[in-house]
């Protein structure tokens, strides 16, 4: 019987993937969201089965129950009663043995359905994901990281490769049908295939990926886009985002990456004066935004672990104190957060050391510096620089192309007519 039940299910998930395409789109219903993962038919199959199990029995049930209220109720106001069966072997053999063969059948279902989201193929591209407050990390085998969105080749399988940084995390992606917990201090896997390309063009082409695990106060803004490219677009885009910061000339770079790099500060630091779970870059208490309140040094101390006692940054910051200047702090602040902390705000902010060079950091600093030119939600306003700065940009990536081929532009020649 249980052969039966694994051959079955094994057909119908095999007919289910070739009819969706081998990974393509299947189609939501009242359940569940568009399946678009190689893994989505025999999820959903187990899903659906199980389901009209319950529709069966419960309705079964129900109406035996009815009948059974009909046709034994009470009659009139006297009570008799009468001896009933006390054993019935037919029925209590029927009872049990159909039961335990169903649940049989849907423990070696989901058994084996286990053992394969659980088992990645050999032949795995492995991303690396790192998950923290509040925000996700993904990092790629040719260097290339990113943190708002999670790009993978179609039609290979792609292991994540993942741990946290502090708390309990968990990574779910519905249409993938795949979630898996990030704990701290060990690592885990995932893995998914899946067919159903997105438009590189169209930004609004995408899947999302949830944290599913509460993790603390902004844990409801741990979503990113997921996209599926393929291979001749997700090489592009793997070495561009290898080098995007590279690509940007240095008077473009606070409000082209200044940014992109500020949605892993959102969760915690607005730009409208609005604390958050971080002290606001916009003004606050008077005391202007934040650049103003680093340099004037009029932004509030109130402990850390390089705390002397004093009480405002002017305490720390200027010849011969803890930071020589404005920018020192603010830079030894993103890898080190906890050595001083803004007044009214605990050491909760994780250390960006070895996720943000040098380069990144000083289009962050000047995104601070020029805080009047953006939007409250990090927009950049002058439309205009933006399409001259990518114009730029393109041009830096067609010159670096042709500079890993070896193709120089031809010398100019002199011509008569």
């Amino acid at each position: 019987m249980t052969g039966l039940l694994l051959s079955g299910f094994d057909l119908v998930t095999s007919l289910l993937a070739t009819t969706a395409g081998a990974g393509a789109v299947t189609p939501a219903n009242f359940w569940m969201p568009e399946g678009a993962s190689i893994q989505a038919p025999r999820v959903d199959f187990a899903f659906d089965l199980i389901n009209w199990i319950n529709y069966v029995f419960f309705a079964l049930i129900v109406i035996v129950m009815v009948w059974f209220c009909i046709r034994y109720r009470q009659r009139g106001k006297n009570v008799e009663f009468a001896p009933g069966p006390i054993h019935n072997t037919t029925l209590e053999v029927t009872w049990t043995v159909i039961p335990t063969l169903i649940l049989i059948g849907i423990f070696f279902m989901g058994f084996t359905g286990y053992l394969d989201l659980y088992t990645p193929p050999k032949n795995s591209y492995d991303i690396k994901v790192t998950a923290q407050q509040w925000s996700w990390e993904f990092e790629y085998p040719n260097g290339a990281k990113s943190t708002d969105e999670l790009v993978v080749p179609a039609g290979r399988p792609v292991r994540l490769v993942m741990r946290s940084k502090d708390v309990l995390h968990s990574l779910f992606i519905p249409d993938f049908r795949v979630k898996q917990d990030l704990v701290p201090g060990r690592y885990t896997y995932l893995w998914f295939e899946s067919n159903a390309i997105n438009d590189p063009d169209d930004p609004s082409d995408f899947r999302w990926l949830f944290c599913t695990e509460y993790c603390g106060k902004s844990h409801w803004n741990m979503n990113v886009q997921v996209k599926v490219f393929d291979d001749e677009a997700f090489e592009t885009w793997t070495k561009d985002q290898a080098r995007w910061l590279d690509m940007i000339d240095d008077q473009d770079l606070y409000f082209m990456a200044g940014p992109k790099l500020y949605a892993r500060c959102v969760t915690c630091h607005s730009l409208d004066g609005s604390d958050g779970s971080g002290p606001s870059w916009g003004p606050r208490g008077g005391l202007g935004d934040l650049w103003a309140r680093v340099t004037n040094g009029t932004g509030k101390v109130d402990g850390g672990r390089k705390s002397d006692g004093g009480k405002t940054l002017a305490d720390y910051i200027g010849n011969g104190k803890l930071y020589g200047t404005a920018e020192d702090y603010i830079r030894n602040s993103i890898y080190d957060p906890g050595a001083l902390l803004v007044s009214g705000f605990g050491n909760q902010m994780p250390t960006f050391e070895g996720q943000l060079n040098d380069r990144a950091i000083d289009a962050l600093i000047g995104m601070m510096q020029h805080l009047d030119e953006f939007n409250a939600d990090g927009t950049f306003k002058d439309q205009e620089r933006v399409n001259a700065a990518l114009a730029r940009i393109e041009a830096n990536k067609a010159a670096a192309s042709q500079a890993s081929m070896g193709v120089t532009e031809p010398a100019e020649t002199e011509t008569s007519d």
